[in-house]
């Protein structure tokens, strides 16, 4: 039966998350039954960007260090690193501007560079048909063991983003715009996620929830406390666990669904063991949720789906430039995936009819420029989460 520790956490301050990480692992078993003496443990952080810690965007340096120190304590090497959503970013600066590096290099572990070696290629083991090969980072991947350290976050494409949506960063470059390219459907999309977990296999995942994010997640949304750090060597039982805890049930969410029926993992709650606190303790019914037009019609069958495309200029959820906020810096039209948004005569500008709304833009704006508009008839009736600015 696959175990889960939740273990409640109140703020970041060092000892106590030191004190809560170290409880989650002992209630499943303590690390030594996962990482032994010499080994390279690769800590899968969430830097989606260069933002400061409080702003519930990456996982918290406190819990990164954390689990730096109980990794050296059995004589492990500690490896941490992640490749940003902005596939031009520099990844260093990323990880001084979140306050990881300095977070890790002061607890004694090294950061790693997931393009120095180049790109490892998977066949799918679900043989996807539109994602054939998986693309992923060879440094990540010659890693003994992987600890997955995800930040509780909802999602404007995949509603919610936990431990098996974080290993989509063991993908470098440019392939993540590919993936959303080649796979523009939530469902579709999922597949390959839980293709990517099906092939790392992290041996461990401890959830950044004491302060996550809700409403347009992953970066837009309103930060929240949860307060708590959980943890599993169920990547799916975790993620149920912590869909619950923010008001979803496990297969609302494709990831936890497609993984349990591929016996990836569990994620019927009833089946879990539950450690520490009790999950009712922690769980918030009110968490606001977004949504994305691709979840009103993800049950349809394919062939109606198409079907139902000349009408989608009246059910729509459409990024738009605020041009007031925008900075031009450009993040936006150089990782577009369907190369839809375009700098010209000095104003960025989405053309909103080959728009696949994958939200990427929205997602990887560090200027909060971007805002999602919905359709009038989304609007009337009553969908999605007004977003604030």
């Amino acid at each position: 039966m696959s175990k889960v520790s939740i273990i409640k956490c109140e703020d970041y301050e060092p000892s106590r998350v030191n004190e809560a990480v170290h409880q989650s692992l002992e209630l499943i078993g303590g690390l030594q039954t996962i990482v032994k003496s010499g080994q390279r443990v690769l800590l899968k952080v969430n830097a989606l960007m260069g933002i400061e810690p409080e702003a519930a965007v990456t996982t918290h340096p406190a819990v990164v260090a954390a689990v730096v120190k109980e990794v050296k304590k059995l004589g492990a090497k500690p490896l941490v690193g992640d490749s940003p959503g902005n596939a031009l970013a520099n990844m260093l600066q990323i990880l001084e501007h979140t306050g990881i590096k300095k977070a890790v290099e002061a607890a004694g572990g090294e950061i790693i560079k997931f393009q120095e070696a180049g790109v490892a290629e998977f066949p799918s083991p679900s043989n996807n048909k539109r994602i054939k090969i998986i693309h992923l980072s060879r440094t990540a991947m010659e890693a003994d063991v992987i600890i997955n350290l995800p930040k509780l976050k909802t999602h404007n494409f995949t509603l919610y983003t936990g431990a098996i949506k974080n290993l989509f960063g063991c993908v470098p470059g440019f392939n993540k715009s590919k993936y959303h390219l080649m796979a523009p459907r939530p469902s579709a999309f999922a597949e390959s996620l839980v293709d990517i977990l099906q092939i790392t296999k992290p041996k461990l995942n401890i959830m950044d929830a004491i302060v996550g994010m809700e409403g347009n997640g992953p970066s837009a949304g309103d930060k929240r406390t949860l307060g708590a750090i959980m943890a599993s060597a169920d990547a799916v039982a975790l993620d149920a666990v912590c869909s619950v805890a923010i008001g979803y049930k496990p297969f609302d969410i494709d990831t936890i669904k497609i993984a349990n029926k591929r016996n990836l993992g569990e994620g019927m709650i009833k089946k879990l063991e539950m450690v520490g606190t009790p999950l009712s303790e922690i769980t918030q019914k009110d968490w606001k949720h977004p949504i994305s037009i691709q979840q009103l019609t993800k049950y349809l069958p394919g062939f109606i789906d198409r079907l139902s495309r000349p009408f989608s200029r009246f059910i729509r959820i459409d990024p738009v430039i605020i041009q007031e906020l925008c900075k031009k810096c450009l993040i936006c039209v150089n990782n577009c995936p369907a190369k839809t948004i375009h700098y010209k005569n000095g104003k960025v500008e989405i053309d909103l009819k080959h728009c696949i709304m994958c939200f990427c833009c929205h997602e990887l704006c560090p200027y909060k420029s971007i805002k999602l508009e919905k359709s009038w008839l989304v609007k009337r009736l009553g969908l999605g989460q007004e977003e604030s600015f």
